[in-house]
């Protein structure tokens, strides 16, 4: 359900009752039986709510950048959040081949297959694994493969996932965020994290980048929901 997650996020109601957003969607999903609503409700806000409530930042950040590619990256890393599976599959299938930069499908069923061998929904698993991939903008899939590579960092989903990840103002080793499992799992291209860094650095997203010597670090001055509002202020503004 990612691809319609990300489109329908951006229409969700000014709240963060999960209660009032279950009910928005139950009445707007595009589905006729009222079952599917529900239990396609319960996907989408399980997976981008997992806190139990509908956090602003997602809902405001959402809100700003509906239809873009900035929206699908920061769904795609709370898809990650709640998914652990899909980053595994990232990590140990996708990453070790970006040098060719192609994965026939079979391989992540037959290792789906060697994890859950009891399993009688490895065929769905492995549709739902590609499914979000292609959603997310992480890759492109035909029926018996897909196709990849490290990708460019947009600032603001950078700066979103970011703060998501390191949530406490403060200073932070680089090797930190370069190791981070879900942004490697993103496959932002790992050199250009530093870039990004002091782009967020220079729009005054974060305080301090420091490269001396073997001291790889940088400073964060905000929370997440303070970032949200900068980021949105400096779309607008």
């Amino acid at each position: 359900m990612l691809k319609e997650t990300i489109k329908i996020l951006p229409d969700l109601p000014d709240s963060d009752s999960l209660n009032e957003i279950r009910s928005f969607l139950r009445s707007s999903l595009p589905f006729s039986a009222e079952q599917t609503r529900q239990r396609y409700t319960n996907y989408i806000t399980g997976r981008m709510f997992p806190e139990g409530y509908a956090d602003a930042p997602l809902r405001l950040f959402a809100k700003a950048f509906p239809d873009t590619r900035e929206l699908r990256e920061v769904c795609f890393y709370r898809f990650l959040l709640a998914e652990p599976l899909q980053a595994e599959i990232v990590e140990e299938l996708l990453i070790p081949n970006l040098g060719t930069g192609r994965l026939h499908r079979e391989h992540i069923r037959n290792r789906l297959t060697e994890q859950f061998p009891e399993s009688k929904s490895i065929t769905d698993c492995t549709k739902a694994i590609v499914d979000a991939l292609a959603a997310g903008g992480v890759a492109k899939a035909d029926r018996t493969k897909l196709a990849f590579s490290y990708r460019e960092i947009p600032a603001a989903s950078f700066a979103f996932v970011l703060h998501s990840e390191f949530p406490e103002p403060g200073m932070y080793d680089i090797r930190k965020l370069e190791e981070n499992r879900l942004i490697r799992a993103m496959l932002w291209n790992p050199e250009r994290l530093p870039h990004a860094l002091y782009g967020l650095r220079n729009s005054g997203l974060i305080s301090k980048v420091s490269e001396i010597d073997a001291v790889r670090q940088f400073t964060t001055r905000y929370t997440l929901a303070e970032a949200v509002e900068r980021i949105i202020g400096g779309k607008t503004s």
